[in-house]
């Protein structure tokens, strides 16, 4: 019986599904939509390679990375909630690290005061 077939194993394709998820984070563009609703926003931003030992913390690193590079924009900018065209890249390094890049368009929240 192989390592794949035996109970309580999962076969890697399952792992499939997790990575597909992270790559389709994407959400509308804010170019054309900030300018109608007010919202100023800069050109995309990168964080950089950010791994962890899980998925979740990969993301949440490169989050964390993209915003102290948004925030360079002014105040408003880092907040990831608010940034247009988001999308998380994810790739699983070896057998327990996963490396992942955040990519997003800082918009200021609606509603903020021009500074």
């Amino acid at each position: 019986m192989s390592s794949q077939n035996r109970p309580g194993r999962r076969p890697m394709l399952n792992c499939i599904p997790v990575l597909s998820i992270a790559l389709a984070l994407a959400v509308a563009p804010c170019g054309g939509a900030a300018a109608h609703s007010g919202r100023a926003c800069g050109e995309l931003v990168e964080s950089g390679q950010s791994s962890g030992a899980t998925q979740e913390e990969a993301l949440k690193a490169a989050q964390v990375w993209w915003s102290s590079r948004a925030g360079a924009l002014g105040p408003g900018y880092e907040n990831w909630d608010s940034a247009g065209e988001r999308a998380m890249e994810c790739e699983m390094e070896g057998a327990a690290r996963f490396k992942c890049k955040a990519t997003g368009r800082p918009c200021r929240p609606a509603g903020a005061p021009q500074s």
